[in-house]
């Protein structure tokens, strides 16, 4: 029997056997690419080689029509062309901003930098023009020295006094105001007295510098009321001191009293306040006290003073880092747009190359199917496989998958 030559179709194949006449084909109609499908099977025996070729020639001939008609070719170029000015016009942005940053911000922000440096050197030359005294620190200095010794100085007249008023029994070699005042054992007797009364003339001192403290704390606050505050604390004092006093000198008064054989009155108030011994009692601690007070204050004040230069200097060293973090945080920006940039080059290039090819829209896909039910209806009706139908129609969506849904997407991200 003679091989008939078959030109309807795809291509133009000889079979052994008589093909029986192909169906006239409808152009653009579903069914014409189904019986096509079935036809080309029949053809070539439903092998996968042969769906492969069929598989391309479709893809070519749509190709070459679709690549005809130029208004459609436009309509779907047209989102990668809206795509690729916004990602120029990113790029554009992006640069400008980084120059932006490189030639203006950074460079006067690190201006800024420079000119804190001097402004805290300036502080470090000239303090006073912050605390408007050339003298602050030494003042602090020597305040603080002079206010060290007073407070060795209460703490030893107080222990000591606190000691002979309320526990030390007095000879005739011990009635001197120095004496009775300024007991170097006081310590050393307290102990072996028992520790409350070690206790008692260690704390009393710190009584009396409390009270100092309080009169500082009541002079920061405002109000008529801190005045009678601070007198009330100031007579409080005096009268505690007045009561060491009395007590000492009574002491005093009782050895002479005991050992002289004239008639001496009985210790009093008045008789008190017109010794002498009473009031050089008052004026080794009362007046010191005092003394110690307005020290105290002049102390703090000084130190004030030198704390507005530390004030200074720290807000100028803040400020240099807030400062050298916008440094760091400028350079991160730069970088991020940096890769940006290289990002939206690389989009860029992929839409011009969507621009200047051919796209294949989704109407392909439509043909592709049709002509695979045509191949796996006569595959099924020749009682192949079901392993042989998975595999073809698996190539069928995977030539899909690389044609269609694997080109260059098209976004704004």
């Amino acid at each position: 029997m003679s091989l008939l030559k078959i030109t309807k179709g795809l291509f133009a194949v000889k079979d052994p056997e008589p093909a029986p006449p192909a169906p006239v084909k409808e152009v653009g109609k579903k069914n014409s690419f189904q019986d096509d499908g079935h036809h080309q099977a029949y053809l070539l025996g439903g092998s996968v080689a042969g769906l492969r070729v069929c598989l391309q020639k479709i893809y070519f001939n749509f190709k070459e029509r679709i690549k005809e008609d130029t208004d459609r070719q436009e309509e779907l170029k047209r989102p990668a062309k809206i795509s690729l000015e916004e990602q120029k016009g990113n790029i554009e942005r992006w640069e400008n901003r980084i120059r932006e940053l490189r030639e203006e911000h950074i460079p006067a922000i690190k201006r800024k930098i420079e000119t804190l440096k001097e402004e805290k050197s300036d502080i470090r030359k000239n303090p006073q023009e912050i605390i408007g005294d050339v003298t602050g620190k030494a003042s602090f200095y020597i305040g603080t020295i002079i206010l060290l010794f007073l407070t060795l100085y209460l703490f030893t007249f107080y222990s000591s006094a606190s000691y002979s008023a309320f526990f030390k029994e007095f000879t005739l070699n011990q009635i001197g105001v120095a004496n009775s005042i300024f007991d170097a054992q006081a310590l050393s007797k307290a102990i072996k007295d028992g520790v409350m009364e070690l206790v008692l003339i260690l704390t009393i001192p710190f009584v009396f510098l409390g009270l100092g403290y309080l009169i500082h704390k009541l002079q920061e606050s405002k109000g008529l009321m801190k005045f009678v505050k601070i007198a009330t604390l100031v007579v409080v004092t005096f009268i505690f001191d007045a009561i060491l006093a009395y007590e000492i000198t009574e002491k005093i008064y009782n050895i002479k009293k005991e050992n002289s054989f004239a008639d001496v009155p009985e210790y009093s108030i008045a008789t008190a306040l017109s010794a002498i011994n009473f009031w050089l009692i008052i004026f080794a601690g009362f007046i010191v006290y005092l003394i110690w007070g307005f020290v105290f204050d002049f102390v703090l004040e000084a130190f004030g003073k030198i704390d507005k230069v530390k004030v200074a200097l720290k807000e100028k060293d803040r400020q240099i880092e807030d400062a050298n973090k916008q440094v760091e945080e400028h350079g991160l920006d730069i970088d991020k747009m940096r890769h940006q940039i290289d990002y939206a080059k690389t989009k860029v290039k992929t839409l011009n190359e969507t621009i200047n090819s051919v796209i294949i829209p989704r109407e392909f896909e439509q043909e592709v199917y049709s002509f695979m039910a045509g191949w796996l209806a006569w595959m099924k009706g020749s009682g192949k496989q079901h392993e042989e139908l998975e595999a073809a129609g698996e190539i069928v969506h995977e030539f899909v998958r690389v044609a269609i849904y694997n080109y260059p997407l098209i976004s704004n991200s």
